[in-house]
């Protein structure tokens, strides 16, 4: 089981200047013993190179994977094709494994919405590949593909390796098949028992991830002391059944 963090539960102690992406790093790879972490678009101070190696050196010196930049606008109409590609190149500098993002919500026309989503989505799958870094669509309320079924269809039209799913524990997986690779599940507060299904699903990233807590390094600790608990019964059952 591999289990990252988001930085979006301590978007209000970077915001408030109570921790900086350095520390909360530092913190990650001790305190919480993490596997990876997940690098929200909107928490950098600065974009420039020096400072994104900085980032991955330290993340790499604590053992911590970095497994995504989160920029859930990357495919919003009104971002320019420059603008894009900046976030695929800073995902590149930090070594990410994957951007996270998600499809635009339906224009006035839903159809050309979808046309211009697919075209999009085949530019960046095409700089996604040039640095070998795996761009995955979320389905989310109030877009073109609020359901995983929604994803399957923009990703049949793209046609490309460098676009996979990403997905919420609570997300059905109707409409998709034994091929559809789920590489990351997205786990809000509450839902950590029930990511151990998914955890034996093709074995993706457990994202931690929510909103802001008073404490949120307690209650990130807590969080993971549950899903790792989950799946060590899951696990002695399985073992049980077995013999």
């Amino acid at each position: 089981m591999k289990v990252a963090v988001s930085s979006s539960p301590f978007g209000a102690l970077l915001a408030a200047g109570q921790t900086t992406q350095l520390e909360w790093l530092e913190r990650c790879g001790t305190e919480l013993a993490l596997d990876g972490v997940v690098f929200a678009r909107d928490h950098f101070p600065r974009t420039d190179a020096e400072y994104v190696a900085q980032l991955r050196k330290i993340a790499v010196d604590l053992g911590l994977v970095p497994v995504a930049l989160d920029d859930p606008d990357l495919l919003d109409p009104e971002r320019s094709p420059e603008e894009r590609l900046a976030t695929i190149e800073m995902a590149a500098g930090l070594g990410t494994l994957f951007v996270l993002a998600a499809l635009p919500a339906p224009g006035e026309v839903p159809p050309a919405t979808f046309v211009a989503a697919v075209a999009n989505a085949k530019a960046i799958a095409r700089a996604a590949k040039a640095v070998n870094v795996t761009v995955l669509l979320e389905p989310r309320a109030g877009t073109i593909a609020p359901a995983a079924a929604d994803v399957r269809h923009v990703l049949k039209d793209v046609d490309s390796a460098w676009l996979r799913y990403a997905l919420a524990a609570d997300d059905p997986r109707t409409g998709l098949g034994a091929r559809d690779r789920v590489l990351l599940v997205r786990i809000a507060a509450g839902d950590e028992t029930r990511a151990t299904d998914a955890a034996e699903d093709g074995r993706p990233w457990l994202l931690l991830d929510g909103a802001s807590a008073v404490d949120p390094f307690g209650d990130v600790r807590t969080r993971i002391a549950l899903l790792r608990a989950s799946a060590a019964k899951k696990a002695l059952a399985g073992a049980s059944a077995f013999r």
